[in-house]
């Protein structure tokens, strides 16, 4: 995990900038890059985007978690791939 400093500032809620819901169900699966646990999400605009287990988060009963490459140190090479 990156340090505090690294991290990104919260709003008034205590939210994230950029964090998704955790899919209830999810099956975690590993990045293929550093053996992370991640699950998969759609974004709004339907597009998939792995989160980091290790960024879950629960707020008011429902568990939010960052993308992935907000803490995978191979992110560089997947950015830009279909």
């Amino acid at each position: 995990m990156t340090s505090q400093e690294e991290l990104p500032e919260r709003d008034l809620f205590g939210a994230r900038p950029g964090e998704l819901i955790l899919p209830e169900h999810a099956f975690p699966t590993r990045c293929e890059s550093c053996g992370a646990e991640i699950v998969w999400q759609r974004t709004r605009r339907g597009k998939l985007t792995p989160l980091s287990v290790a960024t879950t988060e629960e707020r008011w009963g429902v568990k939010y978690a960052l993308p992935h490459w907000a803490d995978c140190p191979q992110a560089d090479q997947w950015r830009g791939k279909p």
